[in-house]
Parts: C-alpha cells; sequence; structure tokens
C-alpha cells in the first residue's frame, strides 16, 4: 500500500507532503531513558477527555521524553498500556512524527511558547485512512500534545453486526484467517449461501490464490488490519461463482471486533459487468495506442460543453505531461509557431466554416525543438451553424518532411552530379585534344611516341577519377594517396627495378580543377625520369615529397639523382614539349615551377589550395 501523510498548519496550508514506509505508528521496544517521576498534575490532566501526552525536553531539547500518556484512549491503539510508554523518547517511539518534522514544531513551541494546531492526515493508496488536529503548546516548562483523533471509517463490534446480516451488500466478518460470519447477500457474488462459506479461507475460492494456500501480500494486509495498522485496504478480487463463471469484485477490509477479539469485517460490490467493458474497452483501447504509437497519431475529441480530450500520443507529440497543462484550453494554437498561427488560424476558420472539416500542415514549438504536423478536424454545428463538437487527429510528419526534403535535396545533388559528370568528360576529352595536337606540332613524325605518352596521361587522369568517385564528398582528392598509387603504376609499366622510389608525403587534399593539372604534371616528371635519367639501366633513386605550411602553401618537389636535364634547356623558355606542357600545367594551377641546383633533375613546384 501506498502511504502518504499530509501536514496542515492553522490556516489549513499544507506545509507537508510526505510518502512514508512506516505504516505503524509506534514502535514499542523503545529502551527507558532515566528514571523520570511520572506528570501528576491532576488538575490540568482532568481538563481534557481527549489523547493527551506530556513531553519533558531532554539533552537541551535534542529529544523530549513522554512524563505522561493516555494513548490507550485511542481508538486505533485499545491494547496498548500507558505504562509501556512513559519515561521513553518520543520520537523513537513514534519515528514517523521525526519524519513528519514535529521536532521543528516542538522546538518552535518550547522557544516561543507560541501554541500551535496542526492536523495530520494519514492516506493509503490515495484514500484518506484517518486524520489528527494536534494542540501543541508549553505548560511548566513541559511540552503538551493533545490529539484529537477522527477516523474516515467506523470500526464495527459485535454488537453492532446484527445489522450487518441485513445489508443489501456482501458482508462477512474474518478472524484467524476464517469467515466466521457471512450475510445472505454473500451468495450473490459467489453462489454459495453463508453456511457453505463460513468456515472456510477468507481467500476462498479466489483463483489468483489457487496455488497458494497462504498469499504472502493477503496475509500481511490482513495482519495490519486485525493490529490496526491499517485501518482500510481496497482492491479487485477475481472470484469464481459456483457456477463456474468469473466475478470480479471491489472489495474492501476494515478493522472489526467479534466475540471480544480482533477481527476484520470484509464487504464487498460485485463489479462484473463495468470490469468486462473496461476489458473490452482497454483491448479496444491498446490496439487503438499501438497504432498511434507507431504512426504518431493523437486522436482529439471536443464539444462545447466539456472541451478538449486528447489520447496519450499528443502528450508525447508536444512532448508534455498531462498534468501540467490545461486540457480546457486550445492547446493546438499554444503550440502552432508564431509564423504560421495567422495562416492556420484563418484556414481553419474558412474551412471548417465551409466543409465543417479541415486539414492543415504547419509546424509546432516543442520542448525539443520544431515538429512538422498534420491536422485533421471535422466538426459538428447546431441549427444557428455554431460549431459544438469536433473530432480529428494530429500527426508528427516531421520524419515524412525529413525524408521528403532529404530526398528533394539527393534528386538535386544527383542533378548537380550528373552535370558535373558531363563537364568533367567535356573537360577530359578537350585536355586529350589539346595535348593530341601539342604533340603533333612537336613531334609531327613520331606518332607512336605521340600515342604512348597520351595514353600515359590518359592514365594519370584516371587514377584522379578513380580517387575522386571513392572520396567522401565527390569534389577532392588525397593528393597523398593519389601520388603513391600512380607513381607505383609507372614504376610497374617502366620495369626498371633498379630505380628506388622515396616518398615523403603530407596528407594534403586538394579539388577536381587542380588534381587533373597535377596528375599531369606528377606523370610527365616521373614519366621523363623513367626513360631518361637512367639511359644505361644503373642504380638510381626518384623521391617525391610534398608538404603543406600553416599558410596554405603546398610544395611539391620531384627529384632524381639521374645524368640531369640538357644544358641547352631553358625552363624559361622551353622547346620541349614535355617541359612547355608541365610549365604550361603550373600556370593553370596559378602555381610557380623552379629547376633545382641539385645532382640530377629536381623540380620544385609552389601553390595553393
Amino acid at each position: 500500500m501506498k502511504v502518504k501523510c499530509q501536514l496542515l498548519d492553522e490556516n489549513n496550508n499544507i506545509i507537508l507532503n510526505k510518502n512514508i514506509n512506516k505504516t505503524s505508528l509506534l514502535k514499542e521496544t523503545t529502551n527507558v531513558i532515566s528514571d523520570l517521576k511520572p506528570y501528576n498534575d491532576k488538575d490540568f490532566l482532568d481538563n481534557f477527555n481527549e489523547i493527551v501526552n506530556v513531553l519533558i525536553p531532554y539533552n537541551n531539547c535534542k529529544d523530549y521524553v513522554i512524563q505522561y500518556s493516555n494513548f490507550s484512549k485511542s481508538p486505533f491503539n485499545p491494547d496498548i498500556s500507558d505504562y509501556i510508554l512513559f519515561n521513553k523518547s518520543f520520537f523513537k517511539l513514534c519515528p514517523l512524527m521525526m519524519d513528519l518534522g514535529f521536532k521543528e514544531i516542538f522546538d518552535e513551541v518550547y522557544k516561543t511558547g507560541n501554541s500551535r494546531n496542526i492536523k495530520l492526515l494519514y492516506y493509503g493508496d490515495n484514500s484518506l485512512l484517518y486524520e489528527s488536529n494536534q494542540k501543541i503548546f508549553k505548560h511548566k516548562n513541559n511540552i503538551v500534545i493533545i490529539f484529537y483523533v477522527e477516523s474516515k471509517f467506523k470500526l464495527i463490534d459485535e454488537n453492532e453486526i446484527e445489522l450487518l446480516y441485513n445489508a443489501p451488500d456482501p458482508l462477512m466478518i474474518i478472524q484467524d484467517q476464517k469467515i466466521v460470519e457471512a450475510n445472505s447477500a454473500i451468495e450473490k457474488i459467489t453462489g454459495y449461501t453463508p453456511s457453505e462459506i463460513i468456515g472456510k479461507n477468507f481467500y476462498f475460492n479466489n483463483p489468483q490464490f489457487k496455488r497458494n494456500p497462504t498469499p504472502s501480500k493477503i496475509h500481511e494486509i490482513y495482519t495490519k488490519i486485525i493490529k490496526k495498522e491499517m485501518f482500510n485496504y481496497t482492491d479487485i478480487l477475481t472470484l469464481k461463482h459456483k457456477n463456474g463463471q468469473t466475478v470480479y469484485v471491489k472489495s474492501t477490509m476494515q478493522p472489526s471486533r467479534f466475540n471480544g477479539k480482533p477481527a476484520a469485517l470484509f464487504y464487498a460490490f460485485d463489479i462484473t459487468e463495468g470490469v468486462n467493458h473496461q476489458i473490452r474497452a482497454e483491448k479496444l483501447d491498446n490496439a487503438l495506442n499501438m497504432v498511434s504509437n507507431v504512426s504518431k497519431i493523437a486522436y482529439i475529441y471536443w464539444d462545447c460543453h466539456n472541451g478538449f480530450e486528447w489520447s496519450d500520443e499528443f502528450y508525447n507529440i508536444i512532448e508534455e505531461k498531462k498534468e501540467d497543462i490545461d486540457l480546457n484550453d486550445d492547446i493546438i494554437q499554444h503550440y502552432i509557431v508564431k509564423e504560421e498561427f495567422e495562416r492556420v488560424n484563418s484556414l481553419l476558420f474558412d474551412e471548417l466554416k465551409k466543409t465543417q472539416t479541415a486539414l492543415i500542415r504547419t509546424k509546432i514549438e516543442t520542448q525539443k525543438g520544431i515538429k512538422d504536423i498534420e491536422l485533421y478536424v471535422d466538426c459538428k454545428t447546431d441549427k444557428d451553424g455554431k460549431l459544438v463538437q469536433g473530432v480529428g487527429y494530429l500527426q508528427d510528419i516531421s520524419e515524412k518532411v525529413w525524408e521528403q526534403k532529404e530526398l528533394r535535396n539527393l534528386n538535386n545533388e544527383k542533378e548537380i552530379l550528373l552535370k558535373e559528370v558531363h563537364h568533367r568528360v567535356k573537360n577530359n576529352l578537350q585536355i586529350i585534344s589539346s595535348l593530341l595536337n601539342l604533340n603533333m606540332h612537336y613531334k609531327p613524325n613520331k606518332p607512336t611516341e605521340i600515342l604512348e605518352s597520351t595514353k600515359n596521361r590518359i592514365n594519370s587522369m584516371a587514377t584522379v577519377h578513380k580517387k575522386i568517385y571513392q572520396s567522401n564528398d565527390n569534389v577532392h582528392i588525397n593528393l597523398k594517396e593519389y601520388i603513391e598509387e600512380e607513381v607505383q603504376n609507372i614504376s610497374k609499366r617502366n620495369k626498371k627495378p633498379n630505380i628506388n622510389l622515396d616518398f615523403n608525403l603530407d596528407d594534403v587534399k586538394v579539388g577536381i580543377d587542380k588534381a587533373i593539372p597535377l596528375s599531369l604534371i606528377i606523370s610527365g616528371i616521373i614519366n621523363n625520369s623513367f626513360a631518361y635519367a637512367f639511359p644505361s639501366n644503373e642504380k638510381g633513386n626518384i623521391k617525391i615529397s610534398l608538404e603543406k605550411n600553416s599558410k596554405g602553401l603546398i610544395k611539391l618537389l620531384i627529384a632524381d639523382n639521374g645524368i640531369g636535364l640538357p644544358s641547352n634547356v631553358n625552363i624559361e623558355n622551353p622547346k620541349d614539349v614535355g617541359i612547355i606542357l608541365i610549365k604550361s600545367l603550373t600556370e593553370q594551377i596559378e602555381g610557380s615551377i623552379e629547376l633545382l641546383p641539385l645532382p640530377g633533375t629536381a623540380y620544385e613546384i609552389n601553390f595553393t589550395d
């Protein structure tokens, strides 16, 4: 049972709400503190017929010790002797009172001398079990507590049992876990007469307990009822009628007495028809909720008398708790983004006025951001044309809108990429045409050499395109990866194992516009080194380094230690078609090229990404 205590001050203001796990007020095993004399102010105590406790401050008010108590007057604890409570710590005896803040109240009263009137409400499973009003005041350096206890439930004793026999609802008296009395109305829910039931276990014929002769939960509750640690327990029980049908009853147990001993009063109401309707409704509701959760659809009902009613999925969509919002307000308009409000309001009004239906797509603002929604409303009007009732739905279509947007973006990207592919193919064909024309101009009588050099350059361009298509963005390539692959390919084609390749390359990315000219520059220089630098197939070394500084300047060095270029080669005014091409391509990428004064041939090319 969920237990809660609520404390109210003199003006009925709530000063404490606390869930507790203590169902018993007294802890009788508490030790005695010291040898104090009982409180004997008879004239003072004779003024009260209520429950009275007199406490003396102890250990500089760190505790309060009971000097007098007539707690046995309580209808809830008639078996407790007052002498058991004397000379004990009030808060160790009643730890619940410490949890509820009464120590601070006692301290305040003792320090100021001002009395307090406190109301304590004690709930079990949200049902009020009892309330007590406590007047707390200071008297002769003591703290006096007067309890005015009111139970919400009347305790039935044996003198009133006769009244139960003629009650219209099923009633039983349970003692020692056996049914000892029952009225004739019990036959309505069980099919058994009182004589057939008396002597049976109190959970008789409940299929819930068929395999467990002493169910622990019910035994615990029954024990608390008998001890008056609990004053009410209500639950829905499932019974098997004598004819085999299932019967649902709302049952309640309360403390009672029978033949001078503690007992429990059990009474029940047949709710079978309502439960069966509820079971069917819950099945339909669960099916509807499953559909709602999957499709993110919230259903709405509205009428002019009761306002709005939403299905549970609505609160998931707006990301609010049901208890945090006012369902009487026009919630939709509270969440629609400001830019859309006028349009939606006007459209709703116009559509409902014309056809009594409206289907609108708009946006709402929630705690986690903007959502796209679809809102449908179908309304009814009275004879005067006034809207009186409506049904509809609200659907979160954010994912759908996002997917449509992504699809449009992908289509746009495909169109752009397709245009880019055509553009690249056109440019590559133009480059190949220019290379052929250039070679034919300078080498008109060497068709085989022209075709071979053109093939090598086409292979270099193909490697660039492969790297482009393998990249994440289809726009940039990693120049380091390209150089390593392209130079190895050239080495394999030339079949000169005596030439060693030395790489020292940074990770540098360049776009397609610079990648193609760079591929032709690198291919041209490396092919020349393999073809001319080592004419007698002697051992040699080709070094390629690539580095990029903090300012974005990229330096490419390609050097071999071969025989070097002829003495009449002028890089500023070249006559050789290969060097003309390299210099022209360097200018195309807005770079600079320089022959370094090193052994063999060394080109340094500087450019920016």
